[in-house]
């Protein structure tokens, strides 16, 4: 059975990613891991703290994510498998150590729109998930609700990534929801296309021929831009992204930020690539 990891600081923007995570638990009948952690900064857990100031905080978010696990058992009509788990200390060590325990398909987080990256996200955790967690991350905008995934867009740059590109957790994807998939390459303006990424995407057509996988070329100065206007024009309900030093967001750079808030109905799924 798949697992689907649904961390919450009970901020309007990770409870719309909880919902999300449900139906899409729902969807393919995996285990819900609902996990809050309660945050200790370093000059706190440098001194002692009473035990029982501890067990107040521990019972306080016990019920509330007791609350909400009622909550999704009803939304979810009680037909698949809901858990919970409440840890204190780092918020971004807490869920790599869930991880490894719980192995999920998917960290689903909640993010708000905003200018910033540090300002859209539930505790500023979600670019260091998606960069140091070896499990996937899905990205879900506060006002993105859960509908059937028909159309996966993956977004590379096949000059750079194509070997690299994790096909086995892809094929995952594309198998479980049995998506239609536009693959994205991307390079900026001025630069031609060469016969490295002919050979790229003639290898990436021959692994996912079983899905008849469309290739698209953006070319452009502002890439963040291109690819806004290319969503508008394709119907996708999820974008896959590879994050890391040759990943997507090579190319970004500081508009890594401004390229995920400003996605704001769209999905984003960032997942390792092969080392």
């Amino acid at each position: 059975m798949k697992t689907i990891l649904a961390p919450t600081d009970f901020s309007g923007s990770s409870l719309n990613a909880v919902n999300y995570a449900a139906d899409l638990a729902l969807s393919i009948n995996a285990k819900l891991v609902l996990f809050h952690a309660i945050p200790f900064p370093i000059a706190i857990s440098e001194i002692s703290i009473p035990g029982d100031v501890i067990d107040d905080m521990m019972d306080v978010d016990q019920r509330d994510i007791d609350d909400l696990h009622k909550i999704l058992e009803d939304r979810t009509r009680g037909k698949i498998i809901i858990t919970t788990d409440v840890k204190i200390g780092n918020v971004e060590q807490e869920i790599e150590n869930i991880c490894l325990k719980e192995k999920p398909l998917a960290i689903v987080m909640g993010i708000r729109s905003g200018k910033s990256l540090e300002r859209a996200i539930m505790g500023s955790s979600v670019f260091h998930i998606m960069n140091h967690v070896a499990f996937p991350t899905l990205i879900i905008p506060e006002n993105v609700i859960y509908s059937d995934i028909k159309n996966i867009g993956l977004l590379c740059d096949l000059q750079k990534t194509g070997e690299q590109l994790p096909i086995e957790a892809i094929m995952e994807w594309l198998f479980l929801f049995k998506a239609r998939l536009d693959i994205i390459n991307i390079s900026i303006r001025d630069k031609e296309f060469n016969i490295d990424q002919s050979i790229e995407s003639i290898a990436i057509q021959k692994r996912l021929n079983a899905f008849n996988p469309a290739f698209h070329w953006l070319t452009s100065d502002d890439i963040t831009e291109e690819i806004n206007e290319f969503v508008k024009t394709h119907p996708l309900d999820l974008l896959m992204v590879f994050p890391g030093k040759h990943g997507i967001f090579r190319i970004f750079h500081k508009k890594q930020s401004r390229f995920i808030a400003t996605h704001n109905e769209l999905p984003i799924l960032s997942i390792q690539k092969t080392k």
